[in-house]
């Protein structure tokens, strides 16, 4: 999201939500925060993805909190009225003022997205990385250059950069990548062109574009780009650089694009998570299947040797029965076809009849090896043409639910040519267990008992072990830190602990309870040991949880 969109956002926002109560804020995944607004009798969601791949900033209708693993945050703002959202003059930071003079300060680029609670100029609150955070100056606002002028223009030009797209985003830092390649578009020039190599005739052109694409800027006319389902791009104009087949949706207000491709694209990506595994997958089989099968079928195409071996069994039987052993070769007239002589290769160790009947059984030999390679392309040529089959099926495929459904019905048809865990299987370094929405990791050995706590747990998950024997490291992961784990998961988790464990014959066993960051690996030691700083323990029976 560039700033232009950021202040169009903004500029709107200002006039829908303004004196807007905040009821709530949560979060339900790690880099996703929700504030629910209420204003007289209409209620709004504003959705923050801190993203650095895909940050979005949206507003649903409705309040839409889900029951379960979610956290509330925030909850200094909680009842507080909003008097003013703004977007920072020339950069993408967006306050959401407050009337006790705080501030939700909304930033959405860098590799570290992140929403504060600022006060007094610094740091009260943070969605992410909080206790590093606190108490730290805000964020300050950092105006990029404003190039008005062709001769500010022409003095930033970057001649360094491999492309004009690169070289005018660098020279306009506010344009960002969609909107230099929209002035690249509109000044004529070739893609191509060295930056180091424009005169000032090209530059003048690249600098008009940009100064008219400024003024469209300020006055948006929203348009979210398709692909079929997929949206493509999201614009505050008509993009000249649009691809053909992209159709064009205009839309009334910048907050409605905004939150149907917001939407679209939190959708979109979690369909190519699934679907590119599965695509990269099937394209790799039917490439190394046709190959296979395209060799074969060029060996296959040339003539056997088995009626060659059979033709020179016949000669020698016909025409030189008593010939001894300790000949190299024989020359007899071919009797079969033109009478034109031939020279017959011989074992020296063999008479002639004895390699007469070595040439016959090399005949069948190949004959045999030539069935089973036509047999074998067969097969290989099916296999090509299934994964084809299946490659173009889930090409054509745009929504999750599809994908779903295609994944399900193809099950078989997939496994020939999917590892296990392409098609969303578990193929994990711990056992996993879903206990009412709750996602508990169990370590299978030593090795994997290391990997889950120092790879695979985050700080604030729950980490559990039998105390005084032997066991599975066990972790309950938290959506984030401030994350309440039911009293019933925690048990449930430890019973799996002991029951993972030297205990589980024990009627009633002691298990650690604990946050994973009072769990440190013991220097030296062998996979899996650890120290515990600070423990709780609680006594389960032993057991696993029902299906």
């Amino acid at each position: 999201m560039n700033y232009f969109t950021l202040r169009a956002l903004s500029a709107e926002w200002n006039d829908m939500l303004n004196s807007a109560v905040v009821l709530d804020a949560w979060s339900q995944s790690a880099n996703e925060l929700s504030f629910a607004l209420e204003q007289g009798e209409e209620q709004h969601t504003i959705r923050i993805h801190c993203d650095p791949k895909l940050p979005l900033l949206f507003r649903s209708d409705g309040y839409g909190r889900a029951r379960k693993n979610t956290a509330t945050l925030f909850e200094e703002v909680h009842g507080l009225a909003i008097t003013g959202i703004r977007a920072a003059e020339r950069d993408r930071l967006v306050f959401i003022d407050m009337e006790d003079d705080s501030a939700i300060q909304i930033l959405l680029f860098g590799s570290r997205p992140n929403v504060f609670w600022v006060q007094g100029g610094e740091v009260r609150n943070s969605f992410l990385m909080t206790d590093s955070l606190l108490g730290t100056p805000a964020p300050s606002p950092r105006a990029a250059p404003d190039v008005d002028t062709f001769e500010l223009f022409q003095e930033r030009w970057r001649v360094d950069r491999k492309t004009l797209v690169q070289a005018v985003s660098a020279t306009v830092p506010l344009l960002g990548r969609q909107l230099a390649e929209e002035v690249v578009e509109r000044s004529e020039l070739q893609q191509q062109a060295s930056p180091s190599d424009l005169g000032t005739e090209g530059l003048e052109r690249l600098f008009v574009a940009a100064k008219q694409l400024r003024v469209e800027l300020d006055t948006p006319k929203p348009i979210v780009y398709w692909r079929g389902s997929f949206a493509e791009a999201f614009s505050l104009f008509p993009l000249q650089s649009a691809a053909d087949e992209w159709r064009a949706e205009s839309f009334e207000t910048v907050d409605a694009a905004i939150g149907v491709y917001a939407k679209r694209s939190l959708a979109q990506r979690r369909f190519m998570e699934v679907y590119k595994p599965v695509e990269t997958a099937l394209a790799k089989a039917r490439r190394k299947a046709k190959s296979s099968a395209d060799a074969m079928l060029t060996e296959l195409e040339n003539p056997s040797r088995a009626d060659i071996y059979e033709a020179w069994g016949h000669l020698l039987m016909a025409q030189a029965v008593d010939q001894p052993a300790g000949q190299d070769a024989i020359t007899l007239p071919d009797i079969l076809n033109d009478g034109e002589s031939v020279v017959i290769k011989l074992d020296p160790a063999l008479t002639a009849v004895e390699n007469a009947q070595r040439f016959y059984a090399k005949a069948r030999q190949t004959r045999a090896a030539r069935t089973h390679a036509e047999d074998r392309w067969e097969g290989v040529h099916t296999q090509a043409s299934q994964a084809d089959a299946l490659l173009n099926q889930l090409r054509a495929l745009e929504h999750y639910s599809d994908m779903e459904a295609f994944l399900r019905d193809k099950k078989t048809e997939l496994a020939r040519f999917t590892r296990p865990g392409t098609m969303g299987e578990e193929r994990l370094p711990y056992r996993l267990f879903q206990v009412q929405g709750w996602e508990i990791r169990v370590g299978k050995n030593a090795k994997s008992n290391a990997s889950l706590t120092t790879k695979h747990s985050g700080p604030h998950d729950l980490w559990l072990h039998a105390r005084g024997v032997p066991g599975s490291h066990v972790v309950i992961r938290r959506p984030n830190k401030t994350a309440e784990v039911p009293k019933s998961i925690t048990e449930v988790a430890a019973q799996i602990a002991a029951h993972f464990s030297d205990a589980k014959s024990q009627p009633l066993a002691p298990v650690i309870v604990t946050e994973r960051k009072y769990v440190r690996p013991v220097k030296g030691g062998p996979p899996g040991l650890v120290r515990v700083d600070r423990e709780d323990v609680v006594m389960v029976e032993p057991g696993l949880p029902s299906a």
